[in-house]
């Protein structure tokens, strides 16, 4: 019996891992997260001052968490955030669902949300801790851009709520991931624990307009309709 559950499950998780993401195009109005539906730059506010005490003991949290990583914890911030991430705690769940229209619908979704975080970033444009602290050795996605807020903590809290609200049976397992996912980002000295907080809460905002908007109410419906 669990061959035969298994086989079907690999199989989903495998079109998962291949589907090619839908790109939306800048110019293209947004069907899932409306353009300007969350005061992003207001909900978070400005993250502390360069060189203030605030600051500097957001760097000493970064270095200590980086002087205690383990080789799990890397292998953890190494993986790629998508929704093969999650898959395997919804795993029995995916084969009663269209596994495709799920994936392209929050590929669309976190097309949208990088939009709109993106600008938020460019308003702050601060440096990430490996750029202002040599002392800072990052591990997995550590591109020099913009620090605050952290997207991948965005992402995850999106993804973790939208998982959550199309399979609450999950929701307890998928919502702990989305938060390890967001805490990680520090352990890997890419981010200062604020930026996750400050994603985490932006994120959760762009997941509850996203709930409402009537795209997403009418592609969630498709999905079950296997």
């Amino acid at each position: 019996m669990l061959k035969r559950i298994a086989f079907p499950i690999i199989v989903i998780l495998i079109a998962i891992s291949l589907a090619v993401p839908v790109m939306a195009e800048s110019g293209k109005q947004r069907a899932f997260l409306p353009a300007g539906a969350v005061d992003a730059v207001g909900l978070i506010g400005h993250p502390p001052e360069r060189g203030s005490p605030e600051f500097e003991t957001q760097m000493e949290i970064v270095l200590w968490l980086q002087q205690t990583r383990t080789p799990d914890q890397v292998t953890f911030v190494e993986q790629p955030l998508n929704l093969a991430r999650f898959a395997p705690l919804i795993s029995t769940s995916l084969l009663g669902v269209d596994g495709q229209l799920l994936n392209e619908t929050l590929d669309g979704v976190i097309d949208e949300v990088r939009m709109d975080y993106d600008a938020v970033k460019a308003v702050f444009d601060e440096p990430r801790p490996f750029q202002v602290d040599s002392r800072v050795k990052p591990v997995g996605d550590a591109r020099p851009v913009a620090s605050y807020p952290s997207g991948h903590a965005i992402r995850a809290t999106v993804y973790g709520t939208l998982l959550a609200d199309m399979f609450p049976e999950h929701s307890a397992e998928i919502t702990q991931l989305a938060r390890q996912v967001g805490y990680g980002r520090v352990v890997a000295g890419v981010h200062y624990p604020l930026d996750v907080s400050a994603g985490q809460k932006l994120g959760a905002a762009y997941a509850s307009e996203i709930i409402n908007q009537p795209a997403y109410r009418e592609a969630v419906e498709a999905i079950f309709e296997k």
